[in-house]
């Protein structure tokens, strides 16, 4: 899975992270060297197939520049469940974020930088790292490996202690960060990925217990988003801007979520 905001040299949303912003073709260009680190990574691992899944917007990842060895699932609106399977044998996150409201998280949000303030799932916040891992949980498969800012690293690690996390940039306030150059967070990354994936025998994958309650706090601006969510069928109103779905596991709630 990929996202663009953590990967190194991408400094703003609205220069770098959206579409028409003036170093947005730079950024999807850095974002996809990254991608190819990990691929790389994974191939000297030994592996016998990647898939990379797209998962910056209407799509981050150059398949012109893409790793020819890697196969690209982008496009919008993607199906659930991402990809994924029982039959892989490891994920990595590359380019990540820190959830919304973390302490020096570089572009740090979950989901929406402007209309959403807290996701909760079982009563304990995630970020878009979280909701993935347990995506990947949910088949039993353990997320191996997290690259981003510092502090998306570090939510990696209180989620699931033994992923491999790989810092290239570390922020020092919400729109500001000290980050390595380009080249050296593709060594970092490679490297990475060869021990996250040397390591994913005693990974453990990171597993919601069910049934599955998701809560979602919209900000005071999109109010009107959580009343719309709250029509849909078993959404509950918690307050002006909360909303409340449950699911037997974590990808019925996100689709009733989500679609």
């Amino acid at each position: 899975m990929t996202d663009m905001e953590g990967v190194a040299g991408v400094l703003s949303f609205d220069d770098h992270a959206n579409r028409g912003g003036r170093w947005y073709d730079l950024s999807r260009k850095l974002l996809t060297q990254e991608v190819n680190a990990a691929v790389d990574g994974a191939f000297e691992a030994g592996v016998d197939e990647v898939l990379v899944v797209d998962g910056h917007g209407v799509g981050g990842v150059n398949i012109e520049e893409l790793d020819i060895r890697a196969r690209l699932l982008s496009g919008s609106p993607m199906p659930l469940p991402l990809g994924l399977d029982e039959t892989f044998k490891a994920a990595f996150i590359v380019g990540q974020h820190a959830m919304a409201g973390t302490r020096l998280g570089h572009l740090s949000h979950t989901e929406s930088h402007e209309s959403i303030q807290n996701v909760w799932l079982n009563g304990k916040k995630h970020g878009e790292l979280g909701i993935i891992a347990a995506m990947a949980g949910h088949f039993k498969v353990p997320t191996a490996l997290v690259t981003g800012d510092r502090a998306a690293c570090l939510e990696g690690k209180v989620l699931i202690p033994e992923v491999e996390a790989v810092a290239v940039k570390e922020g020092v306030s919400h729109g500001a960060a000290i980050s390595v150059v380009p080249a050296e967070a593709r060594r970092l990354i490679k490297e990475g990925a060869k021990a996250a994936l040397a390591k994913s025998e005693r990974v453990r994958p990171y597993t919601l217990r069910s049934p599955v309650e998701l809560r979602v706090e919209y900000t005071e601006g999109h109010k009107g988003s959580a009343e719309m969510m709250a029509q849909k069928p078993g959404a509950r109103k918690i307050d002006a801007r909360t909303i409340r779905l449950e699911g037997a596991d974590v990808l019925e709630v996100l689709r009733k979520w989500w679609y």
